[in-house]
């Protein structure tokens, strides 16, 4: 609990080389609230400046002959802001509820709501944060406090299960290691997942130990977490800049990238990997006893979780690593025990890739030849990307469309000036301020990757690195009275700077950025069934039926299904479930088995793949899928269609001798297909 509060009212973040002659400030803390309690001055002055840096110190001395800072009392901070702003922040919680029941009962989910209501919990705790009427305390509580509460209106549209494809991924690991008791058991929906099991065995963990269910114990990992995030990003940008205001302000930057609301807040190893990437820097930062080599043992720790959790995670790290010891040796800054780190960090990443060798080669071969080809289709004009539009045709409203481009434009805006600010700078800068620099400057990869499908899901994955630099650089510009670095003379700013216009821009890339992240408007909350569409097609008949295979089959038989089905029937039917990465199933030839008409061929196909089970749902036939493809990349007239497939397509198999539908709720059919006459079979 005293490492936790420290880390809140940030003390102890001093490396061991500068604290000695401030750490009296950490121990006046107190004194100086009792003195500021009792001073009758009235309210401070509404200010939007960071704080400027250390206490002044005084000439006298304390009786160890080091010298103390002076205790500067200061009026009583208003805070009568604060009960309206926990009151509109429950309402938008409320609010995100309601907008989730009525998905359910009408069908149609309204957008408008949805994101009324986000903005409903995001502006006032902006405008309160970015105030002069609060301590840094209250500051950074209310920064902590706004990430939990946008983290809850993702709990409050799914409260009680998992739905997301990502999420169901990873549910089908942690199911695996509560039914095996053993880790790095095979996962064919996506093999990777298996060697990468840290979100799972932290879930466990919770599990076992409060004997909280499997899905809440999951969402308790997603609170801590999300705190970790948030504190670390705080706290490493305070240790940069000198200044909690800043540190907020670059919580509140990087609230808004495109998928803070959406893909980091769902139940996926890289929610997990990337605040122990943030909180790995952090612990290094902090105050070190210990000399050599055991100084890097809490970070290499951490180092070792990130390792665990996610392969593209542990090599970003690594890179900043690295980086940040290059530029320490650019600006002959150096930093104590930072080339250990970086040694011992790649030594345990490159270990844990090479034990994974086997699934983590054809995944990333798999995203680099798709993005490949998207590009190369785009480069030919073969591309049949839209932008705001999903392959079924759906359009997002023109408004989403409008801010969506607005918030690029505003952020490149305020981007290429702080970047040309720290350009300016840049003698004065720390090389953790240049690794940050360099970070932002990738910020284009972001709106450029949307111009392909596989890109675009690229692109949006690195926006939780990129932003990182991306809010300090823009919130050190935006601050410009504030130095980059806790030593640098600090120059005087002379432009007006208005809350309500820092809050206005903040609100605009919040929306348009959870607009570019969360994709289409059907995609954040429940509704009416659509064909191929994550959580939209987890629907109570495809749950009906993944149950009744959990309750009827036994366990780990080769089922082939679409996209969804299939996801539910290895969650909840505990099936396995045949894939071009898992099993190494030719998608183009395997999928004709449901999307082709009756062919002479389905028998055999059926038969070379080794196929017990086909789960055909009847709905595919009703519309073009929502996410690009009915089962997976590569299936049958991938990227040729026009139409949905034949209704005769998802019923052939009712008129093939020696299978059996076992299973019809009206929608999804079950065959059993180990009665085929397949050449060579007993």
């Amino acid at each position: 609990m005293s490492f936790l509060r420290a880390w809140i009212s940030g003390d102890g973040e001093e490396p061991a080389a500068e604290s000695q002659a401030e750490r009296g400030i950490a121990q006046l803390i107190d004194l100086s609230k009792q003195q500021s309690l009792a001073d009758p001055a009235g309210p401070a002055p509404e200010t939007s400046e960071p704080s400027s840096g250390p206490a002044p110190v005084s000439a006298a001395g304390d009786d160890t002959g080091h010298p103390i800072p002076e205790v500067q009392p200061r009026p009583r901070a208003r805070a009568v802001w604060a009960g309206p702003v926990l009151v509109a922040v429950a309402l938008g919680i409320l609010g995100q509820a309601w907008v989730g029941y009525q998905g359910r009962i009408t069908g149609y989910p309204s957008s408008v709501r949805w994101y009324g209501t986000l903005c409903l919990i995001f502006v006032p705790s902006a405008a309160l944060i970015m105030s002069g009427r609060i301590s840094d305390q209250a500051r950074t509580w209310f920064t902590l406090f706004l990430s939990l509460a946008l983290l809850a209106t993702r709990f409050v549209l799914y409260p009680d299960q998992f739905v997301y494809h990502d999420e169901l991924i990873n549910y089908r690991v942690l199911l695996s290691i509560e039914q095996t008791r053993h880790l790095f058991t095979p996962n064919s929906l996506l093999p990777v997942t298996a060697d990468y099991p840290g979100l799972a065995i932290a879930t466990s963990a919770v599990h076992q130990l409060t004997g909280l269910s499997l899905h809440s114990s999951g969402m308790t990992i997603l609170v801590v977490v999300r705190l970790i995030m948030t504190l670390s990003l705080v706290r490493i940008t305070q240790r940069i800049s000198g200044s909690v205001t800043l540190g907020c302000l670059a919580a509140l930057i990087y609230a808004t990238n495109p998928q803070y609301i959406y893909f980091n807040s769902q139940y996926s190893y890289q929610s997990i990997a990337l605040p122990l990437c943030f909180f790995c820097v952090y612990v290094f930062t902090m105050e070190r006893k210990a000399e050599g080599l055991l100084a890097v043992v809490p970070s290499a720790a951490v180092v070792l979780a990130v390792a665990a959790s996610h392969h593209l995670s542990s090599l970003a790290l690594i890179v900043v690593l690295w980086a940040w010891y290059l530029f320490t040796r650019i600006t002959k800054r150096p930093v104590d025990q930072l080339l250990a780190l970086a040694v011992i960090s790649l030594l345990i990443v490159a270990i844990w890739t090479f034990m994974a060798r086997a699934v983590i080669v054809p995944y990333i071969s798999e995203i680099a030849r798709n993005s490949i080809t998207n590009i190369v289709n785009l480069l030919h004009g073969r591309s049949s990307h839209q932008f705001f539009t999903d392959t079924a045709g759906d359009h997002n409203p023109a408004w989403e469309v409008a801010l969506s481009a607005l918030s690029v434009l505003l952020i490149i805006s305020t981007l290429v000036p702080a970047l040309w600010h720290a350009f300016m700078k840049r003698r004065l800068l720390s090389a953790a301020a240049i690794t940050l620099f360099v970070i932002a400057a990738m910020y284009p990869i972001i709106p450029v990757g949307h111009l392909t499908n596989a890109t675009a899901e690229v692109s949006d994955r690195s926006s939780g690195f990129i932003y990182v630099g991306l809010a300090y650089l823009v919130a050190a510009w935006w601050f410009r009275s504030g130095a980059f670095h806790r030593h640098a003379r600090a120059d005087r700013f002379t432009v007006p700077r208005h809350t309500w216009l820092l809050v206005v821009g903040l609100t605009i890339c919040f929306v348009g950025g959870t607009v570019i992240g969360s994709g289409p408007s059907w995609l954040f909350g429940p509704g009416r069934y659509l064909v191929s569409a994550d959580n939209r097609s987890v629907d109570p008949l495809a749950l009906q039926a993944a149950h009744w295979e959990g309750a009827s089959l036994s366990p780990g038989n080769r089922v082939y299904t679409d996209r969804v089905n299939g996801l539910l029937a290895a969650v909840y039917g505990d099936q396995h479930v045949l894939t071009a990465l898992g099993d190494r199933v030719d998608q183009g030839t395997v999928s004709t088995l449901l999307l082709r008409n009756p062919a002479p061929a389905d028998v055999s196909v059926a038969c070379r793949a080794g196929v017990h089970f086909l789960i055909a749902d009847q709905r595919l036939a009703t519309s073009l899928p929502h996410v690009g493809v009915y089962i997976d990349v590569g299936e049958y007239l991938s990227g040729m269609r026009t139409a949905p497939p034949d209704p005769g397509a998802l019923t052939k198999f009712d008129n093939v001798r020696g299978a059996e539908r076992i299973f019809d709720n009206g929608a999804i059919r079950i065959y059993d297909l180990r009665g085929l006459q397949c050449a060579g079979r007993s």
